[in-house]
């Protein structure tokens, strides 16, 4: 699995599952319509995930994990990262965790913030 198909499974898996559209996945992971669909198909065919009608409104599809995804999810990474968050957060006490906690939460925003604004500018003409 490439790291894009692992991201949106990620997402896919942490995110609600009547909120996951291919266009969410889309701008979360910076891809085209057609790039998602593709990596959706490719991720469908793997039995990872499957697409279905919004339950309220027909026009849209909603992308949900399937049990496969979350229980090779659970098998495979639940552990390692359980472990990594209590070895991490044993060096660090409350304030400083709330410190970091901070720091990473605004970065994130500034990522979000550049990603748009890159997204917003016009490509250069062709010569």
């Amino acid at each position: 699995m490439n790291e894009t198909d692992r991201r949106a499974l990620e997402i896919v898996l942490l995110e609600d599952e009547k909120s996951t559209t291919p266009s969410m996945l889309a701008e979360r992971l910076g891809l085209t319509a057609s790039g998602v669909t593709i990596m959706l198909n490719r991720l469908e065919k793997q039995g990872y995930i499957a697409r279905s009608l919004h339950p309220t409104d027909r026009r849209r599809v909603i992308v949900v994990a399937t049990e496969l995804a979350a229980r090779r999810a659970q098998e495979l990474v639940a552990p390692v990262i359980v472990e990594s968050y209590k070895m991490l957060l044993s060096w660090y006490d409350p304030d400083e965790l709330e410190i970091i906690a901070g720091f990473l939460t605004r970065a994130g925003e500034l990522q979000r913030i550049h990603q748009q604004r890159l997204r917003d500018v016009e490509p250069y003409p062709r010569p």
